[in-house]
């Protein structure tokens, strides 16, 4: 057999076989409006993928509109070839692409099996950026990588793993091949290394051999959003080695509180305990979206300089428990808010928030310490609204002893059962007996960019702060879009102002509020968005102005989107403690930056 790819053949076509045909015409047995991937993981959100042509099509070829489809523990993927033009020696090409994570060592390699016409013939390796070739009984599988999109870069870890790409090319004797007869190829992924995840996707494009002005034009296209990427790294990577080219980057050290290989952490949310010792407490999961996600706790008994082992705090089972930022009572005991998000998935375990029709917040005390949990009879809800409610930040307490705490939530659809997509509203709850139950206390004035997931802050004065996370979500005004929105009121939480612009980043994510010793308002706050950083800013005046001319930044390498969400507090020497969760090389991890007052 002499079809070993070498130069292209001719200037017309990407063929580099003197008998190539394309190694793609059908899916077999795969729903049509999804995009063909499996994988080692069961993904609840589901993915977008891009080869070097841009973003895949669906199984049916047809473009791809918005939204993602889940993959089900789907392990193999199968398909037609286009029929034998002969009965000899033939390379079928198609497009395809792997990744593996995290970055790891390349041995023991993560592997997948192909199989031709019901019969397993080879192994080939997946994550491989670099060109390979397998050659077993006749057959070779040559491929030839023209993509590869790293796990630093901006995509979710999961919901968008485009890894490296490239052309297929499968070497078939004439002994395996009829005239007429396509071949039935089907590619199963092996079970990974230990600590290992990957994924085989499947472009669905019969026109992998052609050469022509529309496939010029979207390579181009892709190459172009990937040199920009590129750049943005090393843009990155430049201001590393050159810090002293921005004075507004603070003097701080960087602690990893915890990192995983497989398993996500988001958000985090800082407590400083009356005793001095530092707790953290994260959702755990295997991914941002799976109906898996449970409470877990850090602890730090010298200042944020060590931590302890991971310590979980509660998980009722299918709950996707999201956030539970610690507050601490006068006497000691912990209150928190749960944010459980079960009723957001199917009964497949499939996120989808179309289809959310049931409550997802509750109020949780413990008087151990986190050892035991109670929790409210009824969730959190607005009377005639959709029962969702969403916290991600601490509740405040009033000197009278009243709990406030800041949701989002969203009126009904039309249909009386579903919420209003994006329409976000903010109400405030209210208890007066230690969080066992809760009510709304007051709805503040509605905003276009809203999104929610509040800060609050009673100020020394008494002055209660509110800042949103917001973003154009029913609107075009991108003029105004990013910026954290504020709220006040003067009479404890009962009136609110409308929701007016800061001068303070948001890009995605919330900010966190904390009145430092020395009286200054620190704002800690974020963008996901180029170039990915965390930042600090101050008030000397209770969030009537905000000194944004002296913003510090306390990272920026923030490549991932899914990272961010700041939060601050203060240990009784004045140290602060800043944390967010953030994403790199396939890797979740928790941070602490320690800092001093006196450098913002």
């Amino acid at each position: 057999m002499n079809l070993n790819p070498g130069h292209f053949v001719d200037g017309d076509s990407n063929r580099r076989c003197a008998r190539e045909q394309e190694g793609f015409a059908r899916m077999i047995d795969f729903p049509a409006h999804e995009v063909p991937a499996c994988g080692s993981f069961y993904d609840a959100f589901g993915a977008t993928f891009a080869d070097f042509r841009g973003p895949l099509p669906k199984a049916d070829g047809t473009t791809r509109p918005g939204g993602r489809a889940p993959w089900l523990n789907r392990r193999e993927l199968a398909w037609e070839t286009s029929p034998a033009e002969s009965g000899d020696d033939t390379a079928f090409t198609f497009i395809a692409g792997s990744l593996v994570r995290p970055i790891r060592p390349a041995f023991p390699y993560s592997t997948a099996t192909l199989w031709i016409d019901g019969v397993a013939r080879l192994r080939f390796p997946l994550g491989w950026t670099s060109g390979y070739s397998v050659a077993v009984d006749g057959l070779f599988l040559a491929f030839e990588p023209r993509r590869f999109q790293s796990l630093v870069e901006p995509p979710h870890r999961n919901w968008d793993p485009h890894g490296v790409s490239g052309f297929y090319r499968l070497g078939v004797p004439a002994a395996m091949l009829r005239a007429g007869r396509p071949l039935s190829l089907r590619v199963v992924v092996d079970e990974p290394p230990k600590g290992c995840e990957c994924v085989f996707y499947l472009a669905p494009r019969a026109d992998a051999l052609r050469v022509n002005l529309t496939t010029l034009r979207d390579e181009v296209s892709q190459l172009q959003a990937d040199l920009t990427q590129l750049r943005i790294s090393h843009e990155m990577l430049y201001a590393k080695v050159f810090p002293e080219l921005f004075p507004q980057q603070i003097k701080a050290e960087r602690v990893i509180v915890h990192s995983d290989n497989d398993l996500h952490y988001h958000p985090a949310t800082l407590t400083v305990l009356r005793s001095g010792d530092v707790v953290i407490t994260a959702r755990e999961g295997s991914d941002h979206l799976s109906i898996d996600g449970r409470i877990v706790l850090f602890r730090s008994r010298d200042g944020g300089r060590t931590w302890g082992p991971k310590q979980l705090l509660y998980d009722l089972g299918k709950a996707d428990h999201r956030c539970a930022p610690i507050f601490e009572m006068p006497d000691g005991e912990w209150l928190t808010t749960d944010y459980r998000a079960g009723s957001e998935y199917t009964e497949q375990g499939v996120w989808s928030i179309e289809k959310m029709t049931g409550p997802t917040l509750w109020g949780a005390w413990s008087n151990d310490q986190g050892k035991t949990w109670g929790y409210t009879d009824k969730p959190l809800t607005v009377p005639g609204m959709h029962p969702y409610a969403e916290v991600e930040r601490h509740m405040i307490l009033l000197p009278s002893g009243r709990l406030l705490v800041a949701a989002n939530y969203m009126p009904f659809a039309e249909d009386g059962i579903h919420p209003r997509p994006h329409e976000y509203q903010i109400a405030v709850f209210s208890s007066d007996d230690r969080g066992r139950h809760w009510s709304v206390f007051a709805k503040l004035p509605n905003h276009p960019f809203v999104i929610g997931e509040c800060t609050m802050l009673r100020t020394a004065s008494g002055r209660l702060l509110m800042l949103s996370r917001s973003q154009p979500a029913n609107g075009n005004d991108w003029t105004r879009r990013g910026a954290l929105l504020q709220s006040t009121s003067l009479d404890d939480g009962k009136t609110w102002s409308p929701f007016e612009p800061t001068p303070m980043s948001s890009m995605g994510s919330p900010g966190h509020l904390l009145q430092l010793a020395d009286g200054r308002i620190l704002c800690t706050h974020a963008s996901r968005h180029h170039p990915g950083s965390i930042y600090a800013t101050t008030s000397g005046d209770e969030g009537r102005t905000w000194d944004s001319a002296r913003t510090r930044v306390l990272t920026m390498d923030l490549q991932n989107f899914d990272s961010c969400y700041p939060n601050s507090g203060q240990l009784p020497d004045g140290t602060i403690l800043t944390t967010w969760y953030a994403n790199l090389f396939g890797r979740f991890y928790v941070p602490v930056l320690r800092y001093r007052p006196e450098d913002l």
